[in-house]
């Protein structure tokens, strides 16, 4: 939120379910990854359950970036077994059940699962592993004495990396991208939203192999790329080849991006930004509305999706107060039907974080509107930020028309 904000865009790490949110505090209990170890300090004698699939679980999955370590001596049911083994947790009913995935949906259906079945003290952790690694740095020490990983590289988070450029810790950071997207002149436009960082070398992934001699030994080295796919690869490459310290940035370029969206970046870790319009987070967006209450708001999605009416349930998650609908594929003579004034700030968004609302932010520039903004993650990315991180709630009511079944 993931992206992840962001991400790869959060909804391709999880199913293809609907984000529900309704049973929080209802049916079962939350706790944001901030409060976590004062929560599980709370409830001695607490069970860590997590719902991950096998590989995700014990760090093999084959994709390697969905590899984020574990919490230790937690009980490992996945969620799609979980409906034919819970009876195996039956001691455990009236006890405290901290429930986990990678991002937090499929532990809310487990806590729901587990709590329709009798469960008492049921919790699920807001964010998942995703957000336990990428606030790890604020947490207070016992989540270092909580998490493992079987990985022989570290995943280190925006904060992070900030935090060692402040203690002038010395760092090789090596940016994966492939020519087009680090030069921000790639066919998709997604690609040349971000930026680059002007302390990164530049060694495409497909070129690393043949490379390695630019990369000094005697460095920890930093592996940063677009959403965070190929930086495990090259970070186990590299452990094989005898590099001792090895990191790789969660969610990567657009992890970093959405940070600084809404921290201070008081380091070294200058970003270059070659892109001519804005792309804003679920927070930045709440800010410009309140200040700019003329902006506006268009969706770019289909106009099934926009009117809940998508043959994929999950797709509809109802739309943003105020939000007018001009489905891509139309977009071009949508603009001028309305003829907005060029002058007029203007926020677009789609489900996720799909390279068509980014393409369409690059129309409006093009034909000469001035003030346009792509809200990073979109609708679906706004509801998980409200749900899934400590005193952003307040974002939800952005939201409206959603459907009862994916409320």
């Amino acid at each position: 939120m993931k992206s992840l904000l962001f991400l790869l865009p959060l909804f391709s790490f999880t199913t293809l379910t609907a984000q529900q949110f309704k049973y929080d505090n209802v049916t079962y209990q939350t706790v944001y990854t901030d409060d976590l170890c004062d929560k599980l300090k709370e409830n001695p004698g607490f069970t860590l359950l997590d719902v991950r699939s096998y590989g995700e679980h014990f760090d093999t999955s084959s994709n390697m970036y969905f590899n984020l370590g574990y919490l230790k001596n937690s009980e490992h049911i996945p969620i799609n077994e979980l409906s034919k083994r819970w009876r195996e947790l039956e001691a455990l009913k009236d006890k405290p059940v901290f429930i986990y995935c990678s991002h937090s949906q499929r532990s809310r259906r487990a806590s729901k699962m587990l709590a329709d079945s009798g469960f008492t003290k049921i919790y699920n952790i807001n964010g998942g592993m995703t957000r336990l690694l990428l606030n790890r740095i604020e947490l207070p020490e016992c989540f270092n004495t909580m998490y493992e990983t079987k990985m022989p590289y570290s995943i280190v988070s925006p904060a992070y990396m900030i935090s060692k450029a402040q203690q002038n810790i010395p760092w090789t950071i090596v940016d994966l991208r492939d020519d087009s997207s680090y030069n921000a002149i790639s066919s998709h436009e997604k690609n040349n939203t971000q930026g680059r960082l002007q302390a990164a070398m530049h060694i495409p992934f497909s070129e690393l192999e043949s490379k390695l001699s630019m990369i000094p030994k005697n460095k920890a080295v930093l592996f940063v790329d677009g959403y965070g796919e190929e930086s495990p690869k090259a970070a186990d490459l590299l452990v094989k080849k005898g590099y001792k310290d090895v990191s790789c940035l969660l969610d990567g370029m657009s992890a970093w991006d959405e940070y600084l969206q809404d921290n201070k970046n008081d380091s070294k870790l200058m970003t270059i930004k070659p892109f001519p319009y804005s792309i804003i987070s679920a927070t930045r967006f709440d800010k410009l509305m309140k200040k700019q209450p003329g902006t506006i708001l268009i969706d770019v999605r289909n106009a099934d999706q926009f009117s809940n009416q998508s043959k994929n349930y999950w797709e509809n998650l109802g739309r943003l107060k105020g939000a007018v609908n001009i489905p891509f594929e139309k977009f071009e003579e949508g603009i001028k039907e309305k003829k907005y004034s060029k002058n007029s700030p203007i926020i677009l968004y789609t489900f996720s974080s799909q390279n068509e609302v980014f393409e369409a932010a690059k129309k409006l520039k093009e034909s000469g509107y001035l003030n346009v903004s792509v809200l990073l993650g979109g609708i679906w990315n706004m509801r998980w930020t409200a749900y899934n991180i400590k005193e952003k709630l307040y974002l939800k009511d952005w939201v409206t028309d959603i459907p009862e079944q994916n409320q």
